[in-house]
């Protein structure tokens, strides 16, 4: 057997090496094993278990860079495989959908090597982009290498002036932060970050604030680049310290961990849940607003309305995706934020997807949607039903991911449909570069 990948937008998988009878439809990027020499221009092959035969010519031996913006429901979870396979998770959610995917996508259900993380990225630490991470961490087949955060934690009410810790008496800066897991030792944390502080102390994974001054990120591949374009600190008397904007929703938000992943011509942003008081904070640095251009971008704060418009446009971007969901209703993503992100881009047939628009497409009950997500709160990942349970409820929401994949010099993005056509898909596309480029 050796490992092949599909090199066209889409490619049949056939039933047979001669007839027209076709199992489903792969698309590019997708990896699977032959299994035999072809046959009349087809080759044998496995795709998750599943036997067939695709045509020979869409088959080639390079992997390329996969994107899955995971249908999460109200929140945020990105899982990236780098060309040189290294694996990036970033946000993981509310519920446990996150973990769902990963038992899809590695038959977390049947006997099998770990799967390593390379490196566990959390944006901030609203439960929405947190809660979800927990179980993954946690699970006895993943193992979490790195763990990267943006130094701010949350408290239980009382422990510290406000929920995210002490400001200066000026009310400007916000004082408390953290850089590893001894920094929170005795302190009084709210429920959700108490459960990942100990998920991280029982993996026993490297824990590490981050911002501006860290400058990249090295994940293992060496060629992928990851610059880290936020949070930016402001430094009062030698001491690195957040800067205040309003609220504490606000301030968590707007310091998000920023991070721009480049691969050689294309470049992928990821926002957090940056909002406009964050980005104009990082825009005044010039530094930081030449690097914001990217030609994919996970939208900020699933398409919130509190966006600033001069940030969409120092990233111009190609691909858009927003995460966002209907359980709790925010009214995203917002008709403001969808228009405002596509006249701002680079293209001419800009691309926007959103994962609750595309989940939309297949009939659901949101009672029984939110009931599911309910009952595999209490299950026990060590065993085998648990974690079939989790993957036959995730395969409900394929219809919501967003696929993204390039080989660093094309594009493509595709979501699955229930039409016999089985993906809405584009591509190739060239990266397109900036207008006056």
């Amino acid at each position: 057997m050796a490992t092949r990948f599909i090199t066209c937008k889409t490619s049949l998988l056939y039933e047979s090496s001669t007839g027209g009878e076709r199992g489903m439809v792969l698309i590019f990027g997708d990896e699977l094993e032959t299994t035999g020499p072809p046959v009349n221009g087809r080759v044998p092959v496995e795709f998750r278990e599943r036997p067939g035969f695709i045509r020979e010519d869409h088959l080639g031996l390079e992997p390329v860079l996969e994107l899955y913006f995971i249908d999460v429901g109200q929140g945020d979870s990105t899982f990236i495989v780098t060309p040189g396979r290294k694996k990036i998770l970033i946000d993981g959610g509310l519920n446990r959908r996150a973990f769902g995917f990963l038992a899809w996508k590695y038959r977390l259900d049947k006997p099998g090597p770990a799967i390593n993380i390379d490196l566990l990225v959390l944006s901030h630490a609203d439960e929405d982009h947190l809660n979800g991470l927990v179980p993954i961490i946690a699970h006895p087949r993943i193992n979490v290498r790195q763990v990267v955060h943006s130094g701010i934690a949350t408290f239980q009410s009382g422990a510290f002036n406000t929920h995210l810790g002490n400001l200066d008496p000026t009310g400007t800066y916000l004082m408390t932060r953290h850089q590893s897991l001894d920094d929170l030792a005795g302190l009084d944390l709210s429920e959700s970050f108490a459960s990942w502080r100990t998920a991280i102390a029982d993996e026993g994974a490297s824990y590490t604030a981050v911002d501006t001054t860290n400058g990249s990120l090295d994940v293992g591949d060496p060629g992928i680049t990851i610059d880290v374009l936020g949070p930016r600190l402001d430094v009062v008397n030698g001491q690195p310290v957040f800067r205040w904007f309003k609220t504490e929703s606000h301030t968590i938000n707007g310091h998000s961990v920023v991070l721009r992943l480049n691969y050689d011509r294309v470049s992928v942003l990821f926002s957090g849940d940056l909002n406009v008081e964050g980005a104009k904070h990082l825009l005044a640095e010039p530094t930081l607003a030449a690097k914001m251009d990217a030609h994919v971008f996970k939208a900020p704060h699933h398409g919130s309305h509190e966006f600033h418009r001069p940030l969409l446009e120092a990233i111009r971007p190609q691909i858009s995706v927003i995460s966002s969901g209907d359980a709790p209703d925010h009214g995203h993503p917002r008709a403001v934020f969808v228009g405002g992100v596509g006249s701002a881009s680079r293209s001419t047939s800009p691309l926007v997807f959103s994962t609750e628009i595309a989940a939309t497409f297949v009939e659901a009950d949101q009672k029984i949607d939110q009931e599911e997500d309910t009952s595999l709160e209490n299950q026990d990942f060590r065993t085998t039903e648990a974690n079939a349970k989790a993957r036959q409820l995730f395969k409900r929401r394929l219809h919501g991911m967003i696929n993204v994949r390039t080989n660093g010099q094309e594009l493509y993005a595709a979501r699955r449909v229930a039409a016999g056509y089985w993906w809405e898909s584009y591509g190739p596309l060239a990266p397109a570069q900036r207008p006056g480029n």
